[in-house]
């Protein structure tokens, strides 16, 4: 389990200029895109600061409405999964990077303004957690820093360890070898949507419902080959490569039901590119 020590970075998010909540509709375990401002003298070496594995808080200042009091709010963990910088729609905020959320506070954490100070980490760049201040306490050591920061959140990942040692695999399979950085770091955030445990747990248990837990391209079914030791086992793999239809949100019906060898094989190109599960199993049967 990853722990306060952990925590290296701080960066302020805001949507509205501070009249709406941001991303909070993604919770612990989603994957989003984290966006970052056209400012010329941050693109791109302060966006690419925090690296796969380390951990990043975000905060918000927002202005009264309803029951909310205007102040500086703590909303999620997060990590990149990889060291991509892209490009979106959003003429303010154009580059993104793609983050795993780790944690979250129950209720979004209200910062005690006459305590702590956030002041010099909010303005929108990646920061380090040194950054944030207690007032009249201008030497208080970093660990303490990192411990109120932790506190905040009490839904964690609770694999995060996995999820981390995989973002910073320095491993690379065959599939990966001989490809250019770009590629391999799609290839590998790729996989890292095929290990969402959402995702995958709603597949398998509709797969299982339907009486189809057996792999779409050669009908390969561990339950039958491995009686019991089998039972249950499969892997899923994206239905549509995330080089042609980008990096999304993984859904049950993005997911097809593939055995151990073939998935490995739809992570092969094929003629320089990548087959789709039908095309596999074309292949497999011809």
């Amino acid at each position: 389990m990853a722990n306060a020590t952990d925590i290296k970075w701080i960066k302020s998010v805001t949507r509205d200029e501070g009249a709406e909540w941001a991303y909070t509709e993604f919770s612990t375990g989603d994957i989003f895109p984290l966006n970052f401002s056209k400012n010329k003298k941050w693109y791109p070496t302060n966006y690419i600061k925090a690296q796969p594995g380390e951990l990043m808080v975000l905060f918000q200042s927002l202005l009264p409405a309803g029951n909310r009091e205007e102040g500086w709010y703590i909303t999620h963990l997060v990590t990149p999964i990889n060291r991509l910088i892209r490009r979106d729609g959003i003429p303010s905020h154009p580059y993104t990077r793609d983050v795993l959320v780790v944690g979250t506070p129950t209720i979004p954490y209200q910062v005690n303004k006459a305590i702590w100070s956030f002041f010099k980490c909010n303005r929108g760049q990646i920061c380090t957690i040194e950054t944030i201040e207690k007032r009249n306490q201008p030497g208080l050591a970093i660990v303490q820093k990192q411990n109120y920061v932790w506190h905040a959140f009490d839904n964690l990942l609770p694999d995060t360890d996995n999820a981390i040692d995989f973002v910073v695999s320095p491993t690379m399979e065959d599939d990966e070898t001989f490809m250019e950085g770009a590629e391999r770091a799609v290839l590998r955030t790729h996989k890292f949507y095929e290990r969402d445990p959402k995702a995958i747990k709603k597949a398998k248990t509709l797969a299982k419902k339907e009486n189809r837990l057996f792999c779409e391209a050669c009908s390969f079914n561990f339950s039958t080959v491995y009686p019991e030791l089998g039972d249950d086992f499969i892997e899923c793999h994206h239905r549509q490569p995330i080089a042609i239809g980008g990096m999304r949100r993984t859904t049950v019906q993005d997911l097809a039901i593939v055995c151990s060898n073939c998935h490995r094989m739809l992570h092969r190109k094929y003629r320089g590119r990548y087959l789709l599960v039908d095309e596999l199993k074309q292949l497999f049967f011809s």
